[in-house]
C-alpha cells in the first residue's frame, strides 16, 4: 500500500517518476486487449495528469489503484510489463510516494 510521501510533489524530479510511466504504457500496449489493461491504462492517463500537475493526492491514489490493479491474481502479465510496474512502485517509492 502506498502511504503518505514526506516530500512535497514540488520537489520530486518528475522526469524519472513520468519515464517509468512511459515504459509501463509502452508495456501495456504490447498486452493482449482486457478489461484489467483499459483500465491499467486509464490509471496511468490519471497518474501521468496528477504529476504533470503536482496533485500528490491525486498521484498517491492513482498510483494506489493502477499497483493494486497490477497485482491482482490471474492478472498474467508479460514479465516486462511485470518489471516496469516494480520499476514505477520504485520511483514512486524513491520521489516520496511508496509504502
Amino acid at each position: 500500500m502506498l502511504a503518505f510521501g514526506a516530500f512535497p510533489m514540488t520537489s520530486v524530479d518528475k522526469s524519472a517518476l513520468l519515464a517509468h510511466l512511459d515504459a509501463l504504457c509502452t508495456a501495456l500496449e504490447q498486452e493482449p486487449p482486457s478489461s484489467l489493461i483499459s483500465q491499467a491504462r486509464h490509471q496511468c492517463d490519471r497518474l501521468r495528469q496528477a504529476a504533470l500537475q503536482s496533485h500528490a493526492e491525486g498521484l498517491r491514489f492513482a498510483a494506489f489503484t493502477l499497483t493494486r490493479l497490477m497485482q491482482q491474481p490471474g492478472a498474467n502479465l508479460s514479465q516486462t510489463t511485470q518489471d516496469a510496474v516494480r520499476a514505477l512502485k520504485a520511483g514512486l517509492d524513491e520521489a516520496g510516494y511508496g509504502a
